[in-house]
Parts: C-alpha cells; structure tokens; sequence
C-alpha cells in the first residue's frame, strides 16, 4: 500500500515516488536548518574576502588653505597623504582567523544536515510504521467480520446463544474504531514526515518502503570504523579560529605605522616631507583586553572539543549496543512469537467453527495475536530508530 504525498518536483521532470533515498536527498538539501545554515557559510566567505585586503585602513588625503594676514593677498596652502601600512603580519592572521571560521561553519552545515536528516528518517519510518498499523487494523476488521458471520451461521443452526453473535458485532464495532485511530496516526506521521522535508501539506505523492528492511542500518551496525562527526570538527576548528584570533590579538598590541607625505606653500617658499607615523599602542591599556579575550575563547573551545570527543565515543557505542538488542527483539518476535500466534489463531478459530470452545476463548487468543503482532510493529520501529542513532552518531547523515 502507498500514502500520497506532495513534493515539489526539484527539476522540472516531476518524481513519482517518495523511497528511503530521496528523503535523504530532500532533507540534506530542502531542510529548513540546512538552508539557513547555508546562509552562515557565504556570511564566512564575506569576511574572508574582507580579511584579504591589504589593509583596513583608507589613506587620509589632507587639504589646508589660508590667507597669510588680513593686510595681504597671498594663500598658503598645504597638501598631506598618509598610507597606512600593516606590519606584523597582521593580514595572514585576519586571513587564518576567517579561514578557519569559514571552515568551522561548512562543518555546522554538516551538523544541521546530520540532525535534519536524522529527524526525516526517523518520521519516514514512523510513516512506514503508522501504515503498517493501519494494515493491522484492517486485517482486524476483516477477521472480525468473519467471525460475525461464523458466529451468525451457528446462532442460526442453534449451536450458539445470541451473547456470542453479540460479543462478535461488538469486536467488530472495536476493529471499525481502531482502524480510525491508525488512520489519525498515520495522518499524524504523514504530517511530521512534510515538515521535516519542508514540504507542503496534501498532494499526489506516493511512499515507498518496508518497515521489515534492515539493510541500510545493518551496514553501520558490521562497520567498525567511526567517521568524524561535523559537530567534533567544527569545535577542532573553532579551536583554530580561537588560537588564529589570539596570534591576531598580539599582533594589533604593536605599533601602527603609515606614510606621510606633504608639500606646503608659505609665500615664495614651497616645502616638500616626507615621513612616518608610529603608532603608540603600550599607552592605551584597552589593547590588552583583545588578547585575554582571545586566550578564552580558545581554553573554552579547547574544553567543547575535548569533551565532545569523549561524548561522541560514547554515543556510538551506546548506539551500537541498542541496535544489536533492538534487531534481537525483533528476531525473537520473528522466528518464536509470531509463528506461535498464527498457529494459536488458525486452531482456535477452527475449534469455534466446530464448536469445540466458546466465542470468548477465541476472540482472547486473536486479541493476543494482535498484540503480539503490535508489539512487533514496534519492535520494528524501535530497530529502524536505533539504526538512525547509529547511523548519526557515525557521522553518516552529515555527508
């Protein structure tokens, strides 16, 4: 069976079906978070374009005029230009220092595509497990209906009193209501899986999968390397923006320099200069606070970088354990439960058609088959969301 879903078509050909794959395609690049995160990586190469100019500071053109006295016509007149130069290597450090902001925010597009992608997958396969359970239901009424009608023939023929063909309208008024219920929560599902992709309510779209498939998570579950999360190398980067900003710091503690040029007309005597301008920046204590600023900003993100690596080793080793007893479970319900209750049911309805028990029995051992039947659901639904917690903790949603 397949939902119907809208999807704006990313070219001009339109898709024809929503799978596993194109919800991964849609949510690294369509995402809300993505897209503004995006906006944060041309805001970085702005200021790098900013830091490659050979200097911050414009030349001052200065222009003087004046009478000599009030008894004379002569003008005095003066020209001055300053050219600020930057020494120190003060331009290479702004450059490294946006440089590596740049880099740490292209790893932070990376982290919001991790979480995006992480929470569509997660409501792709909440999708897949509300239709699973819409299916259930239907399957409940259908069982229900057939036991109406055993229940009828034998009330008829006088092998059964009225309670029992009762006790059967009345499963069947439960299965009706339940297939309500799991068409809500599917609605509900379908709406989380649009907004996760940022896309619009309501459409023609069709979804693909099968909730049973494992094999996208099993491949990180047998995969003993662990990729490097964007969030630990955007807080090593964030490390080097900090230790750049401190080199940078330092450098803006000594003194400014410029070019001075002038040439001055008094009179009949005409003056050519030329010359430098020495900053003095030992007398102005407020260039100290820059440098302790910068030193930190670095033993801040030196303790975020340290901390997120111990963090994240965790996180996927605690992953890893919750997706090998998450696939246990299921297995469990696959190769003993499941089997059992399906043969449970086939006899009992077989008994009751004979006669051999009463409606009640039946209907407590087809009750028990749907739940055990629902708890699988949700062990498979548990199984795909720890494979998504896997999956992420590794680093694979940030590619």
């Amino acid at each position: 069976m397949l939902l119907i879903f809208s999807l704006p078509a990313p070219n001009a050909a339109a898709e024809t079906a929503l799978t596993q794959a194109r919800v991964l395609e849609l949510a690294a690049s369509a995402a809300l978070e993505v897209r503004l995160s995006s906006t944060q990586i041309e805001e970085g190469e702005a200021r790098l374009a900013g830091a490659k100019v050979r200097t911050l500071e414009n030349p001052q053109l200065e222009l003087e005029a004046g009478p000599r006295s009030a008894e004379e016509d002569d003008v005095d007149f003066g020209v001055g230009l300053e050219i600020p130069v930057e020494l120190w290597g003060r331009r290479d450090k702004r450059i490294a220092v946006a440089e590596a902001e740049l880099q740490r925010e292209k790893w932070l597009t990376g982290e919001a595509r991790r979480q995006a992608v992480s929470a569509a997958v997660g409501a792709y396969y909440r999708v897949l497990h509300a239709r699973k359970g819409l299916e259930l239901a239907r399957e409940r009424k259908a069982l229900a209906e057939e036991l109406l009608r055993i229940a009828t023939d034998r009330y008829r023929a006088g092998d059964a009193p009225l309670f029992e063909v009762n006790l059967a309208r009345t499963e069947t008024a439960r299965a009706a209501s339940e297939i309500a219920s799991a068409q809500g929560r599917l609605a509900q599902a379908r709406a989380a899986l649009e907004q996760s992709l940022a896309l619009p309510a309501g459409g023609d779209f069709q979804i693909e999968g099968d909730l049973e498939d494992r094999s996208f998570f099993d491949r990180f579950h047998l995969d003993p390397a662990m990729a490097s999360r964007p969030d630990l190398l955007a807080a090593r980067a964030e490390v080097e923006a900090a230790d750049a900003d401190i080199a940078l710091a330092k450098a803006e503690q000594r003194p400014d320099l410029a070019l001075r040029l002038s040439y001055h007309q008094e009179g009949d005597e005409k003056v050519a200069l030329a010359g430098v301008a020495v900053g003095l920046p030992f007398l102005n204590p407020r260039r100290e606070a820059p440098v302790r600023e910068a030193m930190a900003r670095s033993r801040r993100a030196r303790i975020v970088a340290e901390t997120k690596e111990a963090v994240i080793s965790s996180q996927i080793e605690g992953a890893r354990l919750a997706y090998q007893a998450a696939v246990e479970a299921v297995r469990e319900m696959e190769e003993v439960a499941l089997p059992l209750q399906s043969e449970n049911q086939a006899m009992a309805t077989e008994s009751y058609r004979s006669g051999k028990i009463a409606l009640a029995t039946l209907l407590q051992v087809r009750r028990e088959a749907l739940e055990t039947r629902r708890e699988y659901l949700d062990h498979l639904l548990k199984a795909s969301e720890t494979g998504i917690g896997l999956a992420s903790a590794i680093g694979t949603f940030s590619k």
